[in-house]
């Protein structure tokens, strides 16, 4: 019916009003601006390059969130802001330690997620997007180049939500400030990254509560009524880094010698309060009313190589690698964690007639928690239709600081340890095909794997336990995407399937997740306004799920309730005109229908069915 009427309004009044947005289109093509925009580029760190995309398609939905990117892979919390629970095991990539608080890596930007830019136009770009209840979410990009050598970029993204739980409320910001300056002789590249974030954490429902929300008693339909188990509890995530990468050019002729120092520098503090007691941590320490948890990292990453391009490599970047850090509690740091490492670091690669091969290694001098690292790659390259690549990957990580020594508020939640370095190997294929989609298939051997599980002899305990798996555990990953295009109408089809090999279930996942959307793609007005609309649908198998645990912000393991199978169905209207995309969207419309079964994880509840409002503005001055 609605696909109808779209059809039918298109049809009326072709007169008066297919001349005004005709006018409207002229006056506000791109063509009227004259200018191109291939010349608007973003290029991160390593220096991959990405060209603007002002288009409206199917992936611009998908990455319309708090976190700019696609959440197939996870499930969404209650509340934005909120940490997300995982439906995958992503592979650490990274051999260098770093605070732990874990669960917080969903929601904060890394290293790779910034992004320098090359205009040749200043670039505004405006993203805001409404909440469930009380807050927005905004997200403000201005850009510009200085001249042809010189660009800088400012950005700050600012949300307020205050949700519909009880103590749910979350906040953040964050502030990224780049330069980058390319020249023959010398090219610099600089960031600058502050991150605040403020989750107020209420552990989920209570027992009890959980019978109330399964219940459907219109009663607890208001969401606030229902308990949960932190009044109180806040959880302050503070970030801040700053990257420096400058390179000068020693000879610049076929033979190209350059000299690169890349620095790193990052503080992280991370604060834990709580001022209302109740059973799931216990006793606090003596002569304390309230809990007070305060850790604080600082890191340094410094890297000198020499980079020659020759006949034989397309490039070849020898190099020696130092990191610092220390770890300590603000509240007593008479117990620092201190280390000085040093690695040796060899990037190679070659570009042949059909093939390109990348090795990135990064061999450990010295240092108990800083971990090797190497990559090999082969991918296929000049081709239009296909792309095949083949990587296999090798690291060594530490979970995390926090994990080796944490004192708490709490009488009963305190260790000091020294965990083992995570071990993981993995190959993976890619195959993009324009005809048959994209396919993946990964396969990893996790050895040493960390989990947390709570003391199950305490009723209702969240005291944590920390863990490190004696057996190794295989993890197969089959990913498949392929969107259908016929006519007006579009399909777009994801596919995640996992197999877990373990004596012990600490590694816990959806055998599959399922994502299907279903739209209608129109042009109307003189084409001067595009649309698409259509249905989301997304479902995983069950599985047990992790539970949160807010004191140490990480995801502890369970094996009592599994949570899963429960269709979660968006409709979803989006429009363009010139640069600006409209985004409507009905979340999880058929929670109505689905008896009170959805949760996040295993006490806390998914969300319930709301409406949610956006836009996306692009300005080229």
């Amino acid at each position: 019916m609605f696909f109808y009427t779209i059809n039918s309004f298109t049809q009326i009044n072709e007169g008066a009003l297919n001349e005004a947005f005709s006018n409207l289109g002229d006056s506000m093509s791109i063509e009227a601006f004259n200018f191109d925009i291939n010349k608007i580029k973003k290029f991160n760190f390593q220096g991959d390059t990405i060209l603007l995309d002002t288009t409206l398609n199917i992936n611009k939905l998908y990455n319309f969130n708090y976190r700019r990117k696609d959440n197939f892979e996870f499930i969404k919390p209650n509340n934005v802001g909120q940490v997300y629970n995982n439906l995958s095991y992503e592979i650490e990539h990274s051999n260098y330690p770093s605070i732990g608080f874990n669960a917080n890596k969903t929601i904060i930007q890394f290293e790779d997620d910034i992004y320098f830019y090359d205009v040749a136009y200043p670039v505004t770009e405006l993203l805001f997007k409404t909440v469930y209840s009380q807050g927005q979410l905004t997200d403000v990009l201005f850009t510009t180049n200085v001249n042809r050598k010189l660009n800088f970029s400012l950005s700050f993204k600012a949300l307020r939500s205050l949700g519909k739980y009880q103590n749910s409320l979350s906040g953040s910001k964050n502030f990224n400030f780049t330069y980058n300056y390319n020249s023959e002789k010398f090219s610099s590249k600089m960031f600058y990254v502050s991150q605040r974030l403020e989750k107020h954490e209420n552990g989920g429902l209570t027992i009890i509560s959980i019978d109330d929300f399964e219940s459907k008693d219109d009663v607890f339909d208001e969401r606030s009524k229902l308990n949960v188990k932190f009044e109180d509890a806040i959880n302050i995530y503070f970030k801040r880094n700053f990257f420096s990468k400058n390179s000068f050019n020693l000879i610049n002729n076929n033979k190209k010698l350059s000299f690169n120092h890349t620095l790193l520098y990052s503080t992280i503090n991370n604060a834990y309060d709580q001022k209302t007691i109740n059973n799931y941590y216990g006793e606090l320490n003596s002569g304390l009313i309230s809990a007070k948890d305060n850790y604080k990292f600082r890191s340094i990453f410094n890297k000198i190589s020499l980079n020659l391009s020759n006949l034989i490599f397309d490039s070849i970047e020898a190099g020696l690698i130092n990191f610092n850090f220390e770890y300590f509690n603000l509240n007593n740091n008479e117990n620092k964690i201190r280390e000085s490492s040093n690695l040796f670091s060899l990037k190679l690669t070659k570009g042949f007639e059909i093939l390109d091969l990348d090795i990135d290694l990064q061999k450990k001098i010295n240092g108990e928690r800083v971990g090797d690292k190497y990559m090999f790659m082969v991918r296929t390259s000049k081709s239009d239709k296909i792309d095949m690549s083949l990587k296999f990957i090798s690291t060594k990580s530490h979970p995390g600081l926090m994990y080796d020594y944490y004192d708490s508020s709490f009488k009963n939640i305190k260790w000091e340890k020294s965990n083992k370095l995570i071990s993981i190997n993995s190959i993976q294929f890619k195959l993009n095909d324009k005809r048959f989609g994209e396919f993946q298939i990964s396969g990893s051997k996790i050895m040493n794997y960390f989990y947390i599980y709570t003391d199950n002899q305490i009723e209702e305990s969240y005291l944590p336990v920390l863990n490190q798996a004696s057996f190794n555990i295989d993890l197969l990953k089959l990913n498949y995407n392929k969107n259908f295009t016929f006519g007006k109408f579009s399909i777009d089809n994801t596919l995640l399937l996992q197999k877990v090999k373990q004596k012990e279930y600490v590694l816990n996942l959806p055998k599959y997740v399922f994502r299907n959307s279903f739209y209608i793609s129109e042009k109307i007005f003189n084409n001067v306004l595009e649309i698409q609309s259509g249905f989301n649908f997304k479902i995983f198998s069950k599985f047990f799920a992790d539970e949160y645990n807010p004191v140490i912000s990480t995801f502890h393991t369970q094996n009592e309730k599994k949570i899963g199978e429960y269709p979660i169905v968006d409709f979803f209207l989006n429009a363009k005109i010139r640069q600006t995309r409209l985004f409507f969207i009905f979340e999880h419309i058929n929670s109505s229908l689905t008896g009170n079964k959805f949760y996040y994880t295993p006490s806390m509840p998914y969300r319930d069915s709301g409406f949610r409002f956006g836009l996306n503005w692009n300005l080229f001055n």
